[in-house]
Parts: C-alpha cells; structure tokens; sequence
C-alpha cells in the first residue's frame, strides 16, 4: 500500500520469476524528472490497484535515462505483465517518452485513466486487454501494440470500456489484431484504428480521421488482411483529400451492425472482396445495400 507524496523516486520491482506482486495506489503522487516511476523489472506478474476514491498522479518531466542497457522510456516501464484494476483514478503525465510501457501483455479491468504522453499513451510487445475502466488519452498513438520478434503478437481486445482518444498519429495501432467487443469508444486521430485484422462486434465506436478512418494493411505475415463488422453502432468520419473511411488492403465483410460513413472521398476501399451479409450502411446520410468500391462519398453509393 502506497500512499503520499515524493520526488524523484522510484518504486521498483525486483522479484522471482514465479512472483505475484500488488501495489495499492491511494492518494500517491510522484514526479521524476528521467526515469520511471514505478519500474517491474521482474516478477511473474504485478497487479496495479487504485484504492477506492483515490486520486493518484505519476509524472515524468523529462527524456528518460537507460538502466544499464534497457531504454527505460516510459512512467510506469514493465518487463513482464502488469494488471491494473481499482475503484480509484490514475493520472499518467510523461512530457517525452510513452505512459505506460508493457514488454509482455497489459491488462485493464477497472479504474479511471488519463494519460498524456509525447509518444504512446499505452504501449505493448504482446498484447494490450481493456476489459473495464474508463481512459482519456492524448498522445502520439493512442495504444499500440507492437512485436517484431513474434508475428502472431501485438493484438488489442477492448470490452466494456470507456475510451476516449485523441492522437497525433494511430488512435487505435496493432500490428495484428483490434477486436473490439463492446464499449463506448470514441477516437481521433490522423489514422483511427490501424491493424491486420480489424473486427468489430459490438459497442459504440466513433472514428475521425485526417487520413484513413479504419485501416486494414498486411503488418503481420500471421493473419490475413480483413475487417470485419458484426455488430455495434459504428460512426466514421475522415476529411478531405486522397482518405478512405474504411480501408483494406485484403477484404471486407460486413455481418452486422451500423456503418455510417461521413466522407467528401471514399468510404470503402479494399483490394480484396467486399462481402455484405446483413446490418446497415449508411453514406453521407444514404442508406447503400452494398459495399461501394473506392466511390467519392454517397455520390453514387445508393445505385449499387
């Protein structure tokens, strides 16, 4: 259990590899100027838990300094897999660097969040689970999820969460797999959701883009390329210039759902097949009973 106040202070976590090891956040605040502030250099597992009505603040003010040869670049930095939960809320503030950085797998099932950050709000090499909380993020990409050593790693799941992003770059990054399940889910940024796999099941998800909206490209030789839609209340809008709606570099197919697009370019574009087996897509306010290629808006949307 945590609790006050401290500058230039780490706490940090060294422990066997089989360890499971929780820290109860309740009314803590720590500033460092180059270095985390809370640092899991090994355990099996660490659980970050905000207390009940806690209002807890971790700040990092300057570009962060290596620990021996690791490039320590983030306010919360972890090794293995952290689980954050709690009833109480966690402001993350890194003025050069990431938020919150996970090597293997983060996993959220509660508490509130705000996070701003230079570089990514919350990063991972394995995976990032969202299955609680509510979280506002602005940074460079919103979450990423990221490794080149292992293609069929870098996934993001979201369920019954709040998010509200507003990035730089990415909103919503994985180089294989976004799967969002329910939710209230609103993001901005130059791209919004970006992966191999993009599927949607359910929730409210409302996407703007300065370029593509959301965006299926071959960033994993595991998958192949493909949004699918089959469920959920999906809202969309990208401005002007060469920008897609919703764009694939494989196929798209539509299950279920409400797609409605808002777009002066295009609304769909894929270079595999578009498949539309039920649910509802809406162009500039036309409802369309097909998946339009790479058409400008609802121009021509409602003849095909």
């Amino acid at each position: 259990m945590l609790t006050g106040s401290a500058e230039n202070c780490t706490v940090k976590i060294s422990a066997a590899d089989d360890a499971k090891v929780e820290l109860v956040l309740d009314n803590v605040m720590i500033t460092n100027k180059d270095f985390p502030a809370i640092y899991l250099v090994s355990a099996d597992k660490l659980f970050i838990t905000t207390a009940e009505g806690s209002e807890n603040t971790l700040t990092v003010t300057g570009s962060f300094t290596k620990d021996g040869s690791t490039n320590t670049d983030a306010v919360i930095f972890a090794k293995d897999d952290v689980v954050f939960s709690g009833l109480g809320t966690l402001t993350v503030n890194s003025a050069e660097g990431n938020g919150i950085s996970g090597k293997d797998d983060l996993k959220f099932t509660g508490g509130a969040y705000a996070i701003t950050a230079e570089d990514d709000g919350i990063e991972a090499n394995d995976s990032i689970a969202i299955c609680g909380g509510s979280f506002t993020i602005a940074a460079d990409d919103g979450l990423h999820a990221e490794n080149d050593d292992d293609a069929s790693l870098g996934w993001i799941y979201i369920a019954n969460a709040a998010l509200n992003i507003d990035a730089a770059s990415d909103a919503i990054h994985a180089t294989t797999v976004v799967q969002i399940d329910s939710g209230e889910i609103t993001v901005n940024g130059y791209e919004g959701i970006e992966g191999t796999v993009i599927q949607i099941n359910g929730g409210t998800v409302n996407v703007t883009g300065q370029d593509d909206g959301i965006n299926a490209g071959a960033k994993s030789s595991a998958y192949s390329v493909l949004i699918e839609i089959n469920g959920g209340e999906i809202s969309v809008t990208v401005g002007s210039g060469d920008t897609d709606a919703i764009d694939s570099n494989g196929d798209i197919t539509v299950n279920g759902g409400t797609v409605s697009v808002t777009t002066p370019g295009s609304a769909f574009d894929y270079d595999g097949k578009a498949t539309y087996n039920g649910g509802t897509i809406i162009i500039n306010g036309v409802e369309v009973n097909s998946i339009p290629q790479s058409m400008m808006g609802g121009m021509m949307g409602g003849r095909r």
